[in-house]
């Protein structure tokens, strides 16, 4: 199974904001905080893609066999303690030291928790980095396809912002990028391709 295949829609943005319907999905995540583009940052997006390889190695040759490698990142804020967080305006409101993230790879249904648990406990040098199953149905959500830099999503979010209030949405949950590119830190971000996708209910 190739989920980007698989799930093809998914995978699958327009340039124009769009209000699409994602269904429940299974990840494999690791859990992290501070500002993204850190080497604590993408020391996790290594350490994760290495792990969901691993788990594609666990099942190669079987009936099972699969493949996934898409990187998504799943950002929120304790709004408890700093208030609500709209859209357009996610990376600028809230010091990002504040910021809270899922690094994540989805990986096919049948693969349980205790399935990743027993392949970390394989790998105990690293076994302490925190690997786990992740749920998550975004259900209503409004979408875009992001090119080049990460730092244009400054300019991007406000569109998808004004999209969404314009349709009488707000902004419900986790912020969602899946990062259809490579990234590496220091490289040449011009050829990037993100889906900012956010889950939305309909205003009071």
């Amino acid at each position: 199974m190739n989920i980007l295949k698989e799930y093809k829609n998914y995978y699958t943005a327009k340039q124009q904001p769009e209000v699409v319907a994602i269904g429940k999905a299974s990840y494999v995540s690791i859990l992290g905080k501070g500002s993204p583009g850190t080497a604590v940052f993408y020391e996790k997006k290594k350490a994760i893609k290495e792990f969901a390889a691993e788990l594609e190695s666990n099942y190669a040759g079987t009936d099972l066999a699969f493949s996934s490698d898409v990187v998504e990142i799943f950002y929120w804020f304790d709004e408890d303690k700093v208030g609500y967080v709209d859209i357009g305006n996610f990376y600028t409101t809230v010091d990002l030291a504040l910021l809270q993230y899922r690094i994540a790879i989805r990986i096919p249904e049948f693969i349980t928790s205790e399935a990743i648990g027993q392949i970390a406990l394989q790998r105990p040098d690293r076994s302490a980095m925190g690997f786990e199953h992740f749920t998550y149905t975004a259900g209503t959500c409004v979408q875009l396809l992001h090119k080049g830099p990460f730092a244009g999503e400054l300019e991007t979010l406000p569109l998808l912002q004004e999209f969404a209030t314009e349709n009488g949405f707000k902004k419900s949950g986790m912020h969602h990028e899946i990062h259809l590119t490579h990234f590496e830190l220091g490289q040449s971000q011009a050829h990037l391709q993100t889906i900012l996708r956010d889950p939305v209910i309909k205003q009071d």
